[in-house]
């Protein structure tokens, strides 16, 4: 399988971890360094920001509201008054969007604490300014995914490019698939699931395979849950790029707050996905060393029921398996290979069988 996150991202066999700052930054380039340090603590490889021009991406003429949602100030700033719900923000919301010197800000703060730096761009002007400014990765958003005439700009970009799979189906995906293999361009799935937070039962990873299969290629993990079960799962079945939404305190509010991870919480998913890369290892199945003192314990030899005269054929009736306590003596795998053998010497009841008792 072709290994993206190998070549492009990170090399080894750990999980590489986005921290999808996104827009939970509320605006605040205070918040957005503070959450890059917690990001970078947490273990996290990389953040992700998302990059829009407002004026290039709302036809003109078109009128935005006057965005009505509170946005905390910091981690706590939690008002008393119920939550606006999920999709009832104001899109696009200007108060959450960076200047390009703030991005290039951010850009650089990434670069002196060691940490890699990820944009979602929204229009073909962010493409332009990562392309410029020499990204590493760009990251397409789900909604986008089947905005095919926008695909085929960020692949003429030859930017190796993460995408979203959220609100697609097979068919649409080897469309976008075939643009990226037309183009040149290096790209990888995340497999996704467009609902914020999103339900444990809509999750599907079971798609992961399917992708996998599909394409030949790593498939990796955007999730948009509140527990570890859904990356868990992904790594797994072999996801190796995990994105997830992170927040200073999952109750500020923001568009997005709610659907994130806390930065604790990340911590201790990255620590898990490591460990269960871990506990996956391979598929050759053989006794292992570290099951040698259980076996030492309970493992049992071939004895004999009766006693064997020398020239007897061994026959099941004449042997049984004990624990015996030594640590010679046939083990109970070898009993095809005794039954039949024929004995050299006079073997009493209850003799723990070897192979020098044989002719």
């Amino acid at each position: 399988m072709h290994g993206f996150k190998e070549k492009y991202l990170k090399e080894g066999s750990e999980p590489y971890f986005i921290a999808e700052i996104g827009i939970n930054h509320n605006g605040s380039m205070d918040m957005a360094k503070r959450m890059i340090d917690a990001s970078k603590n947490a273990g996290a490889d990389a953040v992700k920001f998302q990059k829009r021009d407002i004026g290039l991406l709302v036809l003109p003429g078109v009128t935005i509201p006057t965005p009505t949602g509170y946005l905390s100030k910091d981690e706590n700033d939690i008002p008393s008054e119920k939550a606006k719900a999920f999709g009832t923000w104001t899109y696009p919301d200007a108060r959450l969007e960076l200047t390009d010197d703030q991005f290039l800000e951010l850009w650089e703060y990434c670069r002196s604490k060691g940490i890699d730096f990820i944009v979602s761009p929204w229009e073909t002007a962010s493409v332009d300014f990562l392309k410029d400014n020499g990204a590493k990765v760009i990251k397409l958003a789900s909604i986008d995914t089947t905005n095919y005439q926008f695909c085929e700009y960020i692949a003429s970009k030859g930017i190796p490019t993460i995408i979203s799979t959220g609100m697609t189906g097979y068919s649409e995906l080897q469309v976008t698939w075939d643009i990226f293999a037309k183009a040149g361009c290096p790209m990888m799935f995340l497999h996704c699931t467009s609902a914020y937070p999103s339900p444990i039962e809509d999750k599907h990873l079971s798609c992961i395979p399917v992708l996998q299969s599909m394409f030949g290629h790593d498939v990796g993990f955007s999730g948009h849950g509140t527990t570890v079960v859904g990356t868990l799962g992904a790594v797994a079945l072999g996801a190796r790029v995990v994105e997830k939404h992170v927040s200073l305190n999952r109750k500020m509010r923001g568009p997005d707050h709610a659907a994130s991870l806390e930065f604790d919480e990340l911590q201790e998913l990255i620590s898990l996905s490591r460990d269960m890369v871990k506990a996956m290892g391979h598929s050759r199945k053989r006794f292992l060393p570290s099951e040698k003192v259980l076996h030492g314990v309970l493992s049992k030899r071939i004895v004999t029921k009766v006693a064997v005269g020398a020239g007897d054929q061994i026959t099941p009736e004449m042997i049984f398996t004990s624990v015996t306590k030594e640590s010679g003596g046939l083990l109970p795998d070898r009993f095809y290979e005794i039954v039949g053998m024929t004995t050299g010497l006079d073997l009493p009841v209850h003799h723990v069988l070897e192979l020098s008792d044989f002719e």
